[in-house]
């Protein structure tokens, strides 16, 4: 396929639900690139390709993803096929860079309510609540709730309580007692102990508040902040620690379903017409 017939998108957002819809759409043959303009807060980096922003390159699930910081990287990444660019530009000058024909908002709901996307591309998507389709962008994907990846045209995601969002039930937070640097002594997906020491914030030993498996672990020689999450454990029998979580795979299907249907021309049937 040349690159005049593929779809260039943009996913905003790097964390797991991001990571999944970017590597989703990159294996569908699309041009593909995150953004993600600041350093990102999660802490599950087996499960995405957050390690990209600060390593330089990150591989997940089989696919690389590699820090743009000069135009040819970023336009390398589109035209070959060979990786996702991460752009780490500024949102206004990313999303005019170039002609994109899909944005898929993939960022985390916050107070500070969701950007106007619809004039930014021809499609524009957004994922999980905050977003008004027809207005704010074009079409919303639920991603929490009893239907994960639910397609709304019209309208926005049912007002409920933000724990309905989330991916993950049985996570158990430790947070930084101080700021400082922190230092790991364990690996994601290791099995701890409640109690045990997962690694030190300057000298101060950081332990784990229950038993169960690494979901989540700060960068080894990353700088915390007081309160930030530095380990997230996760305590059910069979917990989902690394790759692409259910929930993830089903929206990232989701949003690759609308795109093609979208961008073939074929008018979506309702079940309204029937009755």
């Amino acid at each position: 396929m040349s690159e005049t017939e593929e779809t260039s998108v943009l996913v905003l957002g790097i964390d797991e639900l991001a990571s999944a819809v970017a590597r989703k759409l990159h294996l569908a043959g699309h041009a593909v690139a995150i953004s993600q303009p600041s350093p990102p807060e999660t802490i599950r980096r087996r499960m995405g390709f957050a390690d990209a922003w600060s390593d330089g390159t990150c591989t997940f699930e089989g696919v690389e993803a590699r820090r743009a910081d000069k135009t040819n990287d970023f336009l390398n990444g589109l035209r070959s096929g060979d990786f996702i660019p991460v752009l780490w530009h500024p949102f206004d000058d990313v999303t005019t860079r170039w002609p994109w024909d899909v944005i898929v908002d993939a960022r985390p709901a916050t107070d500070r309510g969701r950007e106007l996307l619809r004039h930014l591309s021809s499609l524009t998507i957004g994922l999980g609540r905050g977003f008004v389709a027809g207005e704010t962008c074009d079409i919303v994907i639920d991603i929490g709730g009893r239907d994960p990846g639910a397609v709304l045209r019209e309208g926005t995601v049912k007002d409920r309580a933000p724990a309905q969002d989330e991916a993950f039930a049985d996570g158990a937070l430790v947070h930084a007692p101080h700021h400082g640097l922190f230092h790991g002594s364990k690996l994601i997906g290791e099995p701890v102990e409640e109690g045990q020491v997962l690694g030190f914030l300057g000298t101060t030993a950081v332990v784990a508040n229950a038993r169960g498996r690494l979901r989540g672990l700060s960068r080894d020689g990353g700088a915390l902040g007081k309160g930030a999450p530095v380990a997230e454990i996760a305590t059910s029998r069979e917990p989902e620690c690394v790759g692409i979580s259910k929930r993830d795979k089903l929206v990232a299907r989701s949003v690759g379903f609308v795109i093609e249907i979208e961008r073939s021309g074929v008018t979506p049937i309702s079940l309204e017409s029937f009755f």
